[in-house]
């Protein structure tokens, strides 16, 4: 049978119960303003949708590169990106394409799921280690990993469910043994904690991934790579053609310039919110709450199946992450307008207080 080898596979899921305040997928809660969407349909009636798009996404590279050497000051061209339908592509083409297929993908659980399903659609072995108790690597974990010979490791930094960022010199350690070493900073933007965009520019070893989605665009499935320009063009030659459409080109082109300050503005309301209804939830004495540099928090309740269901009941739709390892009984939030938060503060104080 052709498709034995996925008959275990365990696709990648998501919440889809309808509810009124949808905090559950770390998307952020802020459509484009009617002034930014006039713009994009202004560009989006110029084009020639019988034609294939830009196979290179010139312009959009370029657009993307400004906005991140300008936000962070460092010098990044358009020779240093490969583009992505969402990082998840990039994910499926690095576990792809990099060091042999016969050698284990390298990452910790609990984790973003895709580096496990990716790697089982392509067969590919796993070297996983377990977090510590409060989410963070540990090195005994590594070293045990690394016994395993893997040719490509993945940090999610910060981590997706558990929202904290991992120790720099454990993923340090990794890098300098010379292990292909993938930081997915899908959350970089809402945390203060320094990134690896410098270790990315200069290591042979080193790309970092970030999307669009958690900040506004996840419609559009933009993800990108930042590595040096060597690596990244290397890379680039196994992705697929055409992978970028025009209407999101044009979409991402618009939101990075024009749309630049509107989305600075939204992460920093974020950010704003999320300590808000942490600290709010955090006075819940039957609840922890674990700290977060993304836009979203952890938080473990006595019962989280029926803590869910009792805020779906209210409206409230949240993120059971009970079945994964070293997760039970936790429930992962996302931060909404100042609205959607209420509404949810309300909904927790009604089931436990």
């Amino acid at each position: 049978m052709y498709l034995k080898r996925l008959e275990n596979l365990k696709a990648y899921k998501t919440e889809t119960t309808p509810c009124k305040v949808k905090l559950s997928s770390n998307e952020s809660p802020f459509d484009l303003s009617d002034k930014l969407k006039e713009r994009i349909k202004e560009e989006i009636i110029k084009i020639n949708f019988q034609r294939y798009p830009d196979p290179h996404a010139k312009e959009l590279k370029e657009a993307l590169s400004d906005f991140i050497s300008s936000e962070e000051g460092e010098n990044v061209s358009p020779e240093n990106l490969v583009l992505g339908n969402g990082s998840d592509e990039l994910i499926h083409l690095l576990i792809t394409v990099i060091g042999d297929l016969k050698n284990p993908v390298m990452y910790p659980v609990p984790t973003f799921p895709m580096y496990q399903v990716s790697s089982d659609v392509v067969g590919r072995p796993k070297a996983e280690f377990f977090l510590d108790d409060n989410f963070q690597l540990t090195e005994e974990g590594i070293e045990e990993a690394l016994k395993q010979n893997p040719h490509i490791a993945f940090f999610a930094s910060p981590n997706n469910p558990t929202g904290n960022s991992f120790d720099r010199n454990l993923i340090m350690k990794v890098i300098e043994k010379g292990i292909f070493t993938v930081i997915d900073e899908a959350y970089i933007h809402f945390s203060d904690k320094e990134n690896f965009l410098k270790q990315a520019l200069e290591y042979d070893n080193v790309v970092v991934l970030r999307t669009m989605s958690k900040v506004g665009l996840a419609s559009i499935r933009l993800g990108y790579l930042i590595g040096k320009k060597e690596v990244a063009s290397a890379i680039d030659k196994a992705r697929l053609p055409f992978n970028i459409t025009f209407p999101t080109q044009v979409i991402g082109r618009i939101v990075l310039t024009e749309g630049r300050q509107e989305l600075k503005n939204q992460i920093t309301s974020v950010k704003q919110e999320r300590e808000r209804v942490m600290n709010e939830i955090s006075k819940i004495s039957a609840v922890k709450v674990y700290p977060s540099d993304a836009n979203f928090f952890l938080m473990k309740t006595p019962d989280a199946n029926k803590t869910h269901q009792e805020l779906i009941k209210r409206g409230v739709l949240t993120r059971n992450m009970s079945h994964l390892p070293k997760m039970e009984n936790c429930i992962r939030v996302s931060i909404g307008k100042k609205e959607e938060n209420d509404e949810f503060i309300k909904a927790m104080k009604d089931v436990f207080i």
